[in-house]
């Protein structure tokens, strides 16, 4: 007997995977989540593709309703299909721990999610810190957004901001709703932001741009989204020209890292730790086979610096530095001569 957690996807029952519907028309009993994110599909739809019944959850039934839940699926296959991937929010990893201490197998089944979808901006997907959702106004201030933004700028990375919603009610944060509140809040109107609404489907929306000339945009339908950039590698920098057809106005004054500053600050902070914690020996004698073997170290720099200079790798530049840094260790030690 088992409980199953089966992802849905972004948009509707379209992005159900192959696994994911053998897993759900393997199941007893189907339950569906979808008052946490708004999905382009209802329970027909969903029925219709997996070819079987499905109970609608309310919000709080997987907290009220666990206990029942989980005694049923002590004596049968329960599956609990959810919008975007199963594990996103926490409810869904709480439900998976209880069943585990009552001896129950789970199953996940992951689909797509707006951590990954996220990505279609441009951004890289490793340089975002912490995320952070912008609430509807009854339900609390930005305060722990704009701390969030700024946390996260300290260390150069970008911030997702997830817009809240209500299915109940129908009520949606939007994107002008979230930056206008930020705004009012403090965020500089200058602030380079990109908005993205219903990432995943055919009518998907991404633009990027001044807070304060974005949040005038037309984003239609929700969900919607909102990055707000840290530091930008030179490609991110093309991709919110390309894919978010950001002004160059826009990126006047922004901290643009390649290649080149990646080894800069690698590097750098390799020879200030050499530094801090080098310990002098100075030896008795230094032969001349010594003095050999450092050219000869030097001689190899410089050819990996002439061989990725064929591909023109930043990291050519690394290699004189190297070879340059050698010679001049042995002329500033007296134990070569020679003029750049």
């Amino acid at each position: 007997m088992t409980l199953s957690l089966i992802s849905i996807g972004l948009t509707d029952e379209k992005d159900l995977s192959i696994r994911a519907v053998e897993e759900a028309r393997g199941c007893d009993r189907l339950y569906a989540e979808l008052y946490t994110m708004k999905l382009e599909t209802t329970i027909a739809g969903l029925e219709e593709a997996i070819r079987k019944p499905v109970t609608p959850l309310l919000r709080g039934d997987l907290e009220e309703k666990a206990d029942a839940i989980l005694e049923e699926a002590k004596r049968s296959n329960v599956g609990v299909l959810v919008g975007g991937d199963c594990l996103s929010a926490t409810t869904h990893i709480s439900l998976i721990i209880d069943a585990k201490k009552r001896g129950i197998e789970t199953r996940v089944i992951h689909g797509s999610s707006i951590f990954t979808a996220i990505a279609e901006t441009g951004f890289s997907l490793y340089k975002f810190g912490r995320t952070v959702t912008m609430p509807l106004p009854e339900k609390g201030p930005t305060d722990t957004v704009l701390k969030t933004i700024d946390e996260n700028l300290e260390h150069g990375l970008h911030t997702l901001i997830l817009l809240d919603l209500d299915m109940e009610t129908n009520r949606f944060v939007t994107v002008d709703d979230a930056l206008s509140g930020l705004i009012e809040a403090g965020l500089d109107p200058s602030t380079l932001v990109v908005g993205a609404a219903r990432l995943g489907s055919r009518s998907q929306r991404i633009a990027a741009g001044r807070a304060g000339e974005v949040k005038k945009l037309e984003f239609g339908e929700p969900p919607h989204s909102i990055v707000v950039p840290g530091s930008l590698h030179f490609l991110e920098e093309e991709a919110l020209k390309t894919l978010a057809a950001c002004p160059q106005e826009a990126l006047k004054g922004r901290i643009v890292k390649g290649e080149l500053d990646r080894l800069i600050e690698k590097y750098a902070k390799g020879c200030r730790r050499v530094l801090d914690e080098m310990r002098l020996e100075l030896p008795a004698t230094i032969s001349e086979a010594k003095v050999e073997e450092l050219r000869e170290h030097a001689k190899r720099y410089l050819s990996d610096a002439e061989y990725y200079a064929a591909d023109m790798k930043p990291t050519a530049l690394t290699g004189v530095a190297y070879a340059e840094g050698i010679l001049d260790a042995l002329r500033l030690l007296g134990l070569a001569e020679f003029e750049w």
